[in-house]
């Protein structure tokens, strides 16, 4: 699973101030954007819950997810069934700004993937990890269910079950990093009129995504330039494309050699779409702390296309925008 954000558990914020002018004239100034507000505000962040092993509970998350746990659904690092309270963090990414903003792209393997919805879940006694009871496990009488909000905007059709896991390059790319595999094609009955309703097998991140399956000869590679000197004293440098009209957000790494960013390095073959309408927007950060960004907007995909970014101090228009992704 790539992760593309200088964020710290998923997290997000902003603070846009202004000054006044002087002597009756109105100038207005913004000040910058404190980087780590604005992820602390507008990040899908983590949520905390408590419950008692022993009875079992339900908790529903802001974004509306429900997860129900079973008597004993919980085992520590020996085995052992957890009894008394637990405590289980959830972070739900539902939505394209949720996306972009935690870095979670949609790929596995480097094909790229529309979401249904992504999930990450973890459950602590004492501040020790806890494991899935294998006895409540995917396939059990007594499994741990949720339901994940489902987007109308997402078709549902062709959509499985992923989680997190090596990536598979039969070591070609000098990519270490975790993407999305699927652990279940065929899930029964999961698609309901307003979310996705699935067991898991085990904690963490699980998702509900699916291969677009674009023909080869479709697809290619595109590129994201910044203007020269832009990025002098940037930190953290994320770009990331947006597409417009499906629910996927995919990230690009950097090529010091070629000095732009693209998705060679975890993608053995062309793996974006030409004739998809995107966005391409660049996240970072100074040595101060002050949040930079840039966006080109209405970019139709062509084969090898090239496009060329400048970031700025972020300003409340860019908060905006990324609230209505």
């Amino acid at each position: 699973m790539k992760k593309f954000l200088f964020v710290t558990g998923i997290v997000g914020a902003c603070t846009l101030l202004f000054s006044a002018c002087h002597k009756g004239e109105e100038h207005f100034t913004p000040q910058s954007i404190n980087a780590a507000a604005f992820y602390n505000e507008h990040g899908a962040t983590l949520q905390l819950f408590s419950g008692d092993a022993s009875a079992g509970f339900v908790i529903t998350g802001a974004g509306g997810t429900e997860i129900s746990f079973p008597v004993n659904a919980f085992v520590d690092e020996d085995g052992h069934v957890v009894s008394g309270q637990v405590e289980i963090g959830i972070i739900e990414i539902l939505t394209k700004k949720d996306l972009l903003l935690s870095g979670v792209a949609t790929e596995s393997n480097g094909q790229l993937l529309e979401s249904g919805g992504e999930l990450y879940i973890q459950a602590l006694q004492n501040g020790n990890t806890l494991q899935l009871n294998p006895d409540h496990g995917q396939w059990s009488n007594d499994p741990v269910h949720v339901k994940l909000p489902r987007s109308m905007g997402a078709d549902p059709a062709g959509m499985i079950l992923f989680n997190q896991g090596p990536r598979y390059d039969e070591n070609l790319l000098n990519d270490d990093s975790f993407t999305w595999l699927v652990f279940d094609e065929s899930p029964q009955a999961m698609v309901q009129p307003y979310s996705y309703d699935f067991n898991i097998p085990t904690f963490g991140w699980i998702n509900v995504d699916k291969f677009l399956g674009y023909p080869a000869d479709q697809l290619t590679y595109v590129h994201v330039k910044l203007t020269p000197g832009s990025a002098n004293g940037l930190q953290d440098i994320a770009v990331m494309m947006v597409f417009e009209n499906l629910n996927a957000v995919i990230g690009l790494n950097y090529d010091p050699a070629m000095e732009w960013f693209g998705t060679e390095s975890f993608s053995l073959t062309p793996n974006l779409p030409i004739g998809e309408i995107i966005s391409v927007a660049v996240i970072a950060k100074d040595a101060q702390d002050n949040l930079y960004f840039a966006k080109q907007e209405n970019i139709t995909i062509a084969a090898n296309g090239l496009y060329t970014l400048t970031p700025q101090p972020a300003n409340q228009q860019d908060i905006s925008w990324l609230n209505n992704l």
